[in-house]
């Protein structure tokens, strides 16, 4: 599961707008349609309702695990690049 893409969710399903979401992550609405389209095709089932946005009941369990996993790849990232200061 690609981390870009499920930010690109996690900022949708919070916002409860492809637009917003968007705006918000510096996209165009589209890039962001095409991003929930790969993530939705490569788990083989939709992650959220389109109107109103929400997210499917698939949809909410991923984002169960979505924070945990992004904060644990800032982490991550973190941990190395101050490995790679020393």
């Amino acid at each position: 599961m690609d981390p870009h893409l499920l930010r690109t969710f996690v900022a949708v399903a919070e916002a409860g707008s492809f637009s917003a979401a968007a705006e918000r992550l510096g996209y165009t609405q589209s890039a962001v349609s095409q991003q929930i389209a790969a993530l939705e095709a490569d788990l083989g089932l939709p992650l959220l309702r389109r109107r109103p946005v929400e997210p499917t009941e698939a949809g909410a369990r991923l984002l169960e695990h979505a924070g945990p996993l992004l904060l644990r790849l800032r982490a991550a990232r973190a941990d190395v690049l101050r490995t790679a200061a020393l």
